[in-house]
């Protein structure tokens, strides 16, 4: 009998290695996640802490720091810091498995373009899944090709705020490199700009423990970053239809997390229109105006990509019950009947 072909998704191959360290570790954390009281002691806060933990929050990213210091020891969380820092968004990004491979196209279109600052981070609770992981081909981090990243909304337990944590898988590095960006008053840019100021009360010019290289580059590999993750937190995003783990959800409460990775295209029709306007394959709907007092329609151009944010709810309202929708407009053939080039999408729907 031949064996099983084993996924080489960096990730999966991340969880095998912390399966082979660790034995039984995912349903140890989910156990004692379940029923904390049997690792906390009574009256030292940690119960009431944890019971305020948001719904939309799987499991802390600091919840595995609890479980392994108080069965190891805590010289074991001052030794293996950096590996227990994976383990959160491990466990969170496992109950789907979801990669996202965006079509060159679009890829490039958001790799490349500014990041504004009217971006309300808000807006990141629309991710398709619990944890995404996005292939990144092309971009690099600390001077290492990155293969991609998970990303997923975390709750700091220190300081009982939304974080939007990072596990990039790096060639030439066995463990994955993890970054928070801390949520706050403000857009996405305030938030580069606080851990920016973090960095300067613990580090100088000279010594830097975040990250290698420029502060330049470090903002436009995380300027990229957000860019695709944004577009799938975005309205009407091109891709599938996806299922949401929480669907999965058994009476127990559990999660059936998949065997495999599922791999979801992103922007496959958009690109396509990109793509046949690139190669003179759009057709046009110039046409100039005869009626008296009437302006001639723009001659066809590109216009270039650019977010549109737009916000439901009352104006007084604060979140979840006003909330932003943000629609990418992606760089659109203008003067040109670009959406009659996009390709029709069949669903099967079953009697």
């Amino acid at each position: 009998m031949a064996m099983k072909e084993l996924s080489q998704y960096p990730p999966d191959k991340w969880i095998r290695a912390m399966n082979r360290k660790y034995p039984n570790i995912w349903t140890d954390l989910r156990k004692v996640y379940e029923d904390p009281g049997k690792m906390i002691r009574p009256n030292s806060g940690g119960i009431e802490l944890l019971q305020s933990v948001p719904d939309w929050c799987i499991m802390p990213t600091f919840f595995p720091f609890l479980v392994m210091t108080d069965k190891y020891g805590e010289l074991f969380y001052m030794t293996h810091m950096d590996e227990l820092m994976t383990l959160g968004s491990t466990y969170i990004w496992r109950c789907s498995k979801g990669v996202y491979r965006f079509a060159p196209e679009i890829y490039q279109a958001l790799i490349s373009q500014p990041l504004t600052g009217d971006l309300p981070m808000e807006c990141l609770h629309h991710l398709p899944e619990w944890a995404v992981y996005i292939e990144t081909p092309g971009l690099s981090y600390e001077r290492h090709p990155m293969e991609g990243f998970i990303a997923h909304l975390d709750y700091n337990l220190f300081s009982r705020s939304t974080d939007l944590q990072f596990a990039m898988f790096l060639e030439g590095r066995e463990e994955p490199r993890m970054v928070a960006l801390p949520f706050g008053e403000g857009s996405l840019l305030d938030a580069m700009e606080r851990v920016d100021r973090l960095d300067n009360m613990f580090t100088n010019d000279v010594h830097r423990i975040r990250y290698v290289g420029s502060r330049d580059e470090y903002k436009a590999t995380f300027t990229s970053m957000l860019q695709l993750l944004f577009y799938l937190c975005s309205d009407e995003p091109d891709l599938p239809e996806i299922e949401h783990p929480v669907k999965r959800k058994t009476l127990s409460g559990r999660i059936r997390a998949p065997e495999e990775p599922r791999v979801w295209d992103v922007g496959v029709r958009i690109s396509n229109v990109i793509r046949r306007y690139r190669d003179g394959n759009v057709s046009y709907c110039y046409e100039k105006s005869t009626e008296p007092g009437s302006h001639a329609s723009p001659r066809p151009h590109v216009r270039s990509a650019h977010w549109h944010t737009f916000w439901t709810g009352p104006r007084q309202a604060k979140f979840p019950e006003r909330k932003p929708i943000v629609k990418w407009i992606p760089p659109i053939p203008i003067g040109m009947d670009w959406k009659r080039e996009l390709p029709t999408t069949i669903r099967t729907i079953a009697e």
